[in-house]
């Protein structure tokens, strides 16, 4: 699945023209008429429906026409913005795939949510009249409350993660979207992911503190949830309108609470837990039983050290020609005012009088005008180019640049990267002979039937887990999904050995909880099945110590 967004032609179309294409309608002076041509709205003198269905949202009306005319006059009330008023969203999906009007209405909603535009007016219509479905929505961008007109920068991030998390929910075939938001470049550097290989903040958040910050939650407590954060090293605190969770000995290190999960949110949490409470002197003095610890790169001895030196120069080359473009920009700068002050004074003793005069300067002024807004684009072309010309290398594009020209050390710390980035990704369980495995499905968990036969199920807690033909693999591990990986695999597998492929955290977890739950596997890597064993005996002699107590408090 696939989300854009379509720019609108120079000059901007209304949005009579731009929701007559939605619809496939042959547009009208009036749009309320619009209803009455079935005919164009179906498409049916191209032998076959081009719009499947279609809808409105958030307008007084539920037919199409006549919500259009309600949009166009919600429109008519915002007369100080001049940028576009339209916004025009396409969701597409791989050929043969058709989700239900109930995933559509779903997705629509989702996404228009994620990029600010949930209570705006729209229509919207899916058409079906090409190989790959598409759906396609207008939006008015002026809200129908404040009559603001709303732009959503940077919208195709948040599009596209969107899209990741909906086929996850939806069960749709996983289409390559832009990285994570922890992957990708913020502010003035890099992400450590995507530089170094580490673990962001962000990350280790999601998957070391999130499950214990969202079990505070349930227990209805803004202490507890600061108790709880402050368990992991992090402090939860207000910023703006919104919370950020942040390091508690590195101010430096902070993520928004809601982009490590949405509950997780200063609304989500105002409602579960009521307005928000500092954390008190118990949690302030909680100690920390884990703390986060950035990641940097492996070392490569001189190979790194060599990096390093490339890295200062390039940084430093940079800097000398923006410093140099900087000065060139502000001496012509200072030529051009002083050319205007020259011509203005020339003007103003030139002896012209009146309507003339008058003219005249008005037509100085509006050409210094032009000359200022292009000197602006101009320098903003010219920085971007001088950053392109001057490149700040990474350390993995060094290590592949290295590689290249022959270095045998950069091909070694090259390889040993994707290794350890393919352990972290490839979280899976399997046993020799797997094609003679069962084929199992709970349905009970209403899981997703994929195309290709995989079994997505979707827990409550946030994980994921794709039961696929020869591996069982999680795809967002929490306690719950290795607990369903775990399950799923003694069903399939029987009394085959389970291999574990993962981190040495998940593979440790998978190994406790087989003891724990007292799960009738074994393992194949002698070190996880003495885990087992280990969680199994620790389990048992609870158990024991828990009937002595009973039989004493009988006696």
């Amino acid at each position: 699945m696939i989300a854009k967004r379509i720019p609108s032609p120079k000059g901007g179309a209304g949005f009579a023209q731009l929701g007559a294409y939605v619809l496939n309608a042959r547009m009208g002076d009036d749009p309320a008429s619009w209803t009455r041509l079935n005919a164009y709205i179906l498409d049916a003198d191209q032998g076959g429906e081009k719009v499947a269905w279609s809808r409105v949202s958030n307008c007084q009306s539920d037919d199409p026409g006549w919500a259009v005319k309600e949009i166009l006059a919600t429109q008519a009330r915002n007369t100080r913005s001049r940028s576009d008023k339209n916004y025009h969203l396409v969701v597409s999906f791989p050929e043969g795939e058709k989700p239900t009007r109930v995933q559509m209405e779903d997705i629509e909603d989702t996404i228009c949510a994620a990029i600010g535009f949930g209570e705006h007016q729209r229509v919207s219509a899916v058409h079906q009249n090409t190989d790959n479905w598409h759906l396609h929505v207008a939006i008015n961008k002026v809200h129908p409350h404040t009559f603001r007109n709303i732009e959503p920068w940077y919208d195709h991030y948040r599009l596209q993660e969107c899209c990741a998390e909906l086929e996850i929910r939806h069960g749709l075939i996983r289409t390559n979207h832009t990285p994570e938001p922890e992957q990708r470049r913020r502010g003035r550097g890099g992400d450590i992911e995507a530089h170094q290989g580490g673990a962001s903040f962000l990350r280790w958040i999601r998957e070391q503190a999130r499950p214990a910050l969202l079990e505070a939650c349930e227990r209805g407590s803004w202490q507890e949830l600061h108790k709880a954060a402050a368990r992991h090293g992090l402090e939860i605190k207000t910023r703006g309108a919104g919370l950020v969770i942040g390091h508690r000995d590195d101010r430096r290190l902070h993520v928004k609470a809601s982009a490590a999960d949405r509950l997780l949110s200063m609304q989500s949490l105002t409602a579960a837990l009521g307005p928000f409470e500092a954390a008190g002197e118990q949690a302030q003095g909680q100690v920390a039983e884990t703390v986060y610890e950035p990641v940097t790169p492996k070392r490569a001895g001189p190979l790194y050290d060599a990096f390093r030196e490339e890295k200062d120069r390039a940084v430093q080359a940079r800097a000398s020609a923006l410093a140099a473009l900087q000065i060139r920009q502000r001496a012509y700068g200072d030529k051009l005012r002083a050319w205007y002050r020259a011509r203005f004074r020339e003007e103003r003793t030139s002896g012209l009088t009146g309507a003339l005069r008058a003219d005249a300067l008005r037509h100085l002024r509006d050409k210094r005008r032009e000359d200022r807004a292009t000197r602006i684009q101009r320098e903003a072309k010219e920085r971007r180019e001088t950053r392109a010309q001057h490149p700040i290398p990474t350390w993995q594009g060094y290590l592949e640049a290295e590689a290249a020209c022959g270095n045998e050390a950069a091909l070694a710390a090259l390889r040993s990267r994707v290794q350890r980035q393919a352990q972290v990704a490839a979280q899976l369980l399997e046993a020799e002979n797997a094609e003679e495995a069962r084929h199992v499905i709970r349905r009970h968990l209403r899981p997703a039937i994929r195309r290709d036969g995989r079994v997505v199920y979707q827990l409550g807690d946030g994980g994921v887990v794709s039961d696929e033909a020869r591996v069982v693999r999680v795809n967002q591990v929490t306690a719950g999904a290795a607990f369903l990986a775990l399950s799923l695999a003694t069903e399939r597998f029987g009394p085959r050995p389970l291999v574990v492929h993962g981190t040495d955290d998940f593979r440790a977890q998978v190994a406790t909880l087989a003891g724990q739950k007292d799960v009738a596997i074994t393992f194949a890597d002698p070190t996880l099945e003495a885990q087992r064993v280990l969680a199994a005996f620790e389990r048992t002699k609870g158990v024991d110590q828990g009937a002595d107590r009973g039989d004493s408090l009988h006696r």
